[in-house]
């Protein structure tokens, strides 16, 4: 496995997807919660023939690992030891500048090789090391920097995208969603999640009463928990 570190609008995911063209079967493991396929989660995807499947997702129920580290690294190897032994693979991470983190998502990920874009402090951190190949690269030429508002405004779009299609479905809530919830709780998102801890879906919560809600969700499989996460989304922009 290839792991991509480096700040924010360093070329992680645009280098990834271009090593994988390369490389023609092989696995993207997307680690960037705030940026990546699906806000607040991390997804294992298949690349093949030019095309991304989802194989699994993770719910870190946050759009940064910031206060969650030992969770995000708990979901990055599980997603990880999915991969079939030998398979070529790339891990595309977020911009946490945090060495300690860093280091610890190593540990448990152990790549055959890092790649730094742009952290020399975190490549002075490795590069002593006689077990790992560590590179440093500068930032990829042509990278515009992201705004604010225009990163919001990304995640906003895809997680519209995921709902496309959501219908109203009555789930048991979990023990942390079976209290009343203030009228403003209604915004958060709940992960659902699969009898093996994995991420189906999310579903908004439109109505509640005892042990069981109705959630707008586009999930149809069985749902084994729900989650809830500290991901909002404004009522008017939902579908349904």
């Amino acid at each position: 496995m290839l792991l991509l570190t480096g700040p924010t609008d360093a070329g992680k995911t645009t280098l990834a997807l271009k090593l994988l063209e390369k490389a023609g079967e092989a696995y993207l493991l997307d680690l960037d919660p705030g940026q990546g396929a699906l806000p607040g989660a991390f997804t294992l995807f298949r690349h093949r023939e030019g095309a991304l499947t989802p194989v699994r997702r993770y719910l870190l129920g946050a759009l940064s690992p910031r206060g969650v580290e030992a969770r995000a690294v708990v979901g990055a190897l599980r997603l990880a030891r999915l991969i079939p032994p030998g398979s070529p693979a790339v891990a595309d991470t977020d911009g946490y500048l945090d060495p300690g983190f860093r280091l610890l998502q190593v540990e448990a990920l152990v790549p055959t090789e890092v790649l730094v874009l742009g952290w020399e402090g975190f490549y002075q951190a490795l590069s002593w090391r006689k077990d790992l190949r560590v590179r440093l690269a500068p930032p990829l030429p042509g990278v515009r920097k992201k705004t604010s508002a225009e990163r919001r405004k990304n995640r906003l779009e895809r997680l519209l995208a995921h709902f496309q299609g959501a219908r109203p479905r009555p789930l048991p809530l979990g023990p942390a969603g079976a209290h009343p919830m203030e009228p403003a709780e209604s915004h958060r998102l709940y992960g659902l999640l699969d009898e093996e801890g994995f991420l189906l879906g999310y579903g908004r919560l439109l109505a509640w009463a005892g042990d069981e809600g109705l959630f707008l969700t586009p999930v149809a499989a069985e749902v084994a928990q729900v989650v809830p996460t500290r991901l909002l989304l404004p009522i008017p922009e939902l579908p349904g």
